[in-house]
């Protein structure tokens, strides 16, 4: 490499990516999906002790940076892990959960998973995002931290945006991890060094 172009090379460092889903909230409670960031939904106490727990769990691992989604419930469980933390906290609407669309918003997510049964990561309603569509947001997400400065940073999401993960990971397929096929259960951790 030579001294004039050196900054219009990739970074080779590797970064290690934390991903955490949120703590509960009343939709999971009542089984029904909410993907649209402007409808808020703040954590329940099982949430909210599971986000403090979750800071706990992570106080030694040496992260530099919060990124979550625009989300009510993941920025409040990246709050409540923060007490314990204490670094920068951001917001990355890349971070954000599934769209299902308006057709499906407060609707049981059972019947979101027959909606697109027959072709699960393709499938989306016409305001929404199909599984694919997220999953190429998620690896947006991991290329721009790879070229932040922070070797460690936790991303608070959601489930869906967790088995994008592990399909990038090669722990799942795209079409299982649409499925809900092992969702990561609520502030549940998968890791990897990208």
């Amino acid at each position: 490499m030579s001294e004039t172009n050196w900054l219009s090379e990739p970074s080779t460092a590797s970064k290690r990516i934390i991903f955490a889903r949120h703590g509960e909230y009343p939709c999971n409670v009542r089984g029904v999906c909410n993907s649209n960031p402007r409808t808020g939904f703040y954590l329940t106490e099982k949430g909210e002790a599971q986000a403090k727990a979750l800071g706990e769990r992570l106080k030694d691992e040496k992260i530099e940076l919060i990124v979550t989604s625009e989300f009510l419930r993941a920025r409040q469980t990246a709050w409540l892990a923060n007490k314990v933390l204490n670094v920068p906290q951001v917001v990355n609407r890349l971070a954000n959960e599934n769209r299902v669309g308006a057709e499906f918003e407060g609707k049981p997510g059972d019947d979101f998973q027959r909606f697109i049964a027959h072709a699960p990561a393709i499938t989306a309603t016409p305001d929404g995002e199909p599984f694919t569509g997220m999953l190429a947001r998620v690896q947006s997400l991991i290329a721009d931290l790879k070229l932040s400065s922070p070797q460690t940073v936790l991303v608070v999401t959601h489930g869906w945006t967790l088995q994008a993960v592990r399909v990038i990971l090669n722990e799942i397929s795209t079409d299982d991890a649409a499925r809900c096929v092992d969702m990561p259960s609520n502030c549940e951790i998968v890791e990897g060094r990208f």
